[in-house]
Parts: structure tokens; sequence; C-alpha cells
């Protein structure tokens, strides 16, 4: 269901019509127009004859279809269709002539409902209610103060992606023996009761570190050695997880049934292959040149640590930044006051959810859905506001480089393309930059005051908050 704040503008000649307004309440009107044959006569025998012209029947060429017939067959809704203009092109002068815009659609009064007739020249009188939009003021100003809190990078976190990048960029040597951090490389088959291979049993591929084993798995392994072969009693017990991922994640099953799980054998032989160890990357020319891909031109560790430090600052500018925002958009949503018709609103949106058949919003969802469309609405009219083709793009790259960035900017590239052809998406992005736009406008209307703060203290003050609305 739609909240439609404004309908689009419309110029039409003055229109010569009987109009009666009475006002039932605070942007809430009654409308009464009353239309003589004078007024849609000639109207009404034009369209017939343009329909005579276009319907196809039966037994008649197009064209030469009798007039009565059209009057007998389409009458009533051509004379219909002609009234309903008249109806809107009175509304929508007495709107401009009023300098006033429509909240949702005029209402039909119940009990003042028109059978048309169009075998008799008659008066019509046709009576409706409108909402009216009000004028308001944003609740903010630069008197309200909100805190946006700066979390500094720590000398940890900086050394954490050092660590990841250098062995992201490092070596992968095969080793005699593991050690914690190494991939071991496994042949996987499954026996019978007596220690037999099993026939038609599984037989896999697979791998894992130490991180993956039991204390009961690591007991049995002891010292993995290239080319050791182990029998175990129970997989499941050596491997962490439950049976279905152990199946999954070691026996390479993809989406395995609970009763194939149940059905495997807990026995198995694994042998080992080989043994892989990553070998850190030196912090080198070499190196440098390979995070330079991910954090722009570094040829050194000190370069490089202030650019990762500026990236986690960065972030966390960004997440404190979105709790800024739903703070101080909270609060304006609650320090603007708006005089709503609610009489006439909740008719209306009774009689759209009737049409609509949805029943799942109720009436102050939709009061308050409507107050933010109008605050919405009045800030871009305002500050003239508007996404152009280029801030979409950039929008979409930003957006899909945050996901897919460490797969390079190729790969970011051909994913924008193929996203950009999907309409759903391209509106996604639009909303994502207008949303941005709005929330600039906002911030600029009130203070901010910086307050720097540890992560720690950041997310205690965040449950504290959670836990006290």
């Amino acid at each position: 269901m739609g909240v439609r704040v404004p309908p689009p503008a419309l110029n039409f000649k003055r229109n010569i019509l009987n109009v009666q307004i009475d006002n039932l309440g605070p942007r809430h009107e009654r409308v009464s127009i009353q239309i003589s044959p004078a007024d849609y006569a000639d109207a009404f025998k034009k369209s017939l004859k343009d329909l005579s012209k276009k319907v196809q029947i039966k037994g008649f060429r197009p064209g030469h279809v009798p007039m009565g017939m059209v009057k007998k067959m389409y009458g009533d809704q051509a004379l219909a269709d002609e009234l309903n203009k008249l109806v809107n092109k009175s509304i929508d002068e007495h709107l401009k002539d009023n300098n006033e815009r429509l909240l949702g659609d005029p209402l039909p009064s119940a009990e003042d409902r028109v059978e048309i007739d169009h075998t008799k020249e008659q008066e019509y009188t046709f009576v409706y209610e409108i909402g009216l939009q009000p004028s308001f003021e944003l609740g903010i100003s630069s008197a309200d103060h909100f805190t946006w809190y700066r979390i500094p990078a720590s000398s940890a976190e900086v050394e954490q992606e050092i660590e990841r990048l250098q062995k992201k960029y490092g070596n992968r040597d095969e080793v005699e023996e593991a050690a914690d951090g190494d991939v071991v490389y496994v042949h996987l088959q499954e026996l019978n009761e007596d220690g037999s291979a099993r026939e038609e049993g599984l037989h896999v591929h697979s791998f894992f570190n130490f991180e993956m084993l039991t204390d009961t798995g690591k007991e049995l392994f002891g010292t993995i050695a290239k080319g050791g072969a182990y029998n175990i009693a129970d997989i499941f017990s050596v491997f962490k997880g439950e049976r279905a991922q152990i199946a999954r994640n070691v026996l390479q099953m993809q989406e395995p049934s609970e009763e194939i799980v149940e059905a495997i054998q807990p026995g198995f032989e694994c042998k080992v292959d080989r043994i892989v160890r990553l070998i850190p990357a030196e912090l080198n020319e070499a190196f440098f040149q390979s995070v330079s891909a991910e954090y722009g031109e570094v040829t050194d560790e000190s370069a490089l640590r202030e650019r990762i430090s500026g990236f986690i600052e960065q972030y966390n500018d960004n997440m404190t930044r979105v709790q800024l925002d739903n703070t101080l958009y909270k609060y304006l949503i609650e320090q603007t006051s708006i005089d709503l018709p609610d009489q006439f609103l909740e008719k209306w949106f009774i009689n759209s959810r009737a049409a609509d058949g949805e029943d799942e919003e109720t009436f102050s969802q939709f009061m308050r859905r409507l107050k933010e469309s109008l605050i919405f609405r009045k800030v871009q009219q305002e500050h003239q506001l508007e996404a152009t083709q280029d801030e979409i793009i950039q929008a979409a790259v930003q957006h899909v480089r945050n996901s897919y960035g460490q797969l390079g900017e190729d790969f970011v590239r051909y994913i924008v393309e193929s996203q950009l052809k999907e309409r759903s998406f391209v509106e996604s992005m639009h909303d994502r930059v207008m949303q941005e736009k709005f929330l600039d406008v906002i911030r600029s209307m009130i203070s901010i005051d910086d307050q720097a703060t540890t992560l720690e203290e950041y997310q205690s003050l965040q449950k504290e908050t959670a836990y006290a609305e």
C-alpha cells in the first residue's frame, strides 16, 4: 500500500462548475461538485463518436457500428469517464487556487453514491472527502547536540592486519611434520567393523588442521608425518562439530541427508598425502608491491602501518556514524510536529488496505511512515536533492567493492556492470544516494561533538543504550 505524497501537478483549463467546500476539521474537507448536462453533453457525444470508430462488433465493419448500439453497450462507461475527468479537473483547480496538495486520494462519500444513466440528461453531484498536506517545520536546530564517537586504530589491530597480509602474500611450502597452522592433506577410506575397506564405501581426498581436531583427535594423531597412516575408530569423535558438519567439512559430502549421515560407518583409514605450511612474506619490496593492490601505493612498513590505521579508522567512523544517524533520525521524527487529518487518513487507510488486500501494517505504523515521507519530501524539495546517474554508479561500485574488493577491481567492475542491468538494484542504489544526501542535510542542521573512545568502551555504551530502550 503506497502513500501518495503529493500527486503530480496537473495543468487544466479553468472549469466552470458549481463546487462547494465544507471544512470537516484540520486539513480535512468535503468537496461537492455539481455537474449539469450542459457541462458534459459535448464531451460525452465526442466520446461516443470516437468509440464508434474504434469498437469492433461482429457483423459490422470497423467505423460502421450504429450509434444506438454504441450508446447501449458503452454509454454508461463513456459518460462515467467524462464525468470523472470533470471531477478531477475541479479538485485540481481547487487545490491550485488555494496552493494545496493532497494527502492520499479523494474518498467518494459512501452516503452520496451516484448512479450513472446515459439515457437521462440529468444533473450529477459528486461528493468527496480530501486530506490536505500540512505545512510544518523540522524539529531540529543547531542548538541540538549529538555525539559522534571516534575510535582510533589500536596497535594490536594494525599488527593483526599486517600478519594477515603476510600470510596472504606468503609462500606455501611442503613439510615433513605438521605444526599448528599447517594444512594436512589426507585420503580417507571408510572401513567395515573388522577394519577392512568397505566395498562402495566413502573414499575421499580431504584436508584439516589442528584447530579442527578434538582432544581425542589430537591424542590419536600425535605427531602427524607425511606418508603416515592412522586407523580412526570413530571419525565423529576425532573432529569438532555435529555429524552433519563433519560429513560436509571433512568427508566432503554435499548437503547430505540425515539418513545418509547416520548410515556412515564411523571407522576410517587416514593416509597423509602432504603437509603444507604457510611461510609469511617478508616485509620487502615485493611484499609492498603486492599489498599496494589493497591499500594503494606503499613503499615501506611505516607507510603501510599509517595506511592501515587510516582504513581502520575510516571503518570505525562509518560504523559510529550509522549509530549517530540512527539517533539523529529518531530524534528528528519525534521532535517534528505535523498536524495531520487523522480522521480522513484513518478512513483512507482502511479503504486502501481493503483494496490492496494488505492487513499487516497497523494504522500507527502507516502514520509514522507517512510522517517520515513528508519530512523526507520537504528536505528533498527545499534542498533540491536528486541522484545523478554518475552518483548511482559510484554507489554501486562502492557497494560491490565492500563485498568483493579483495577479488580485484576487474571483478568488481564485472559485478557492477551485471547488477546495473537489474532495475531493482538501480532503484536500491538510487535510494542509497538519496538517503545519504538527506542525512547530509540533517547533519548540517545540528551540532555534532566529536568524542574519542575505544572500541570496547563504544561497544559497552551500545549495550547499555540497547538495554535502556
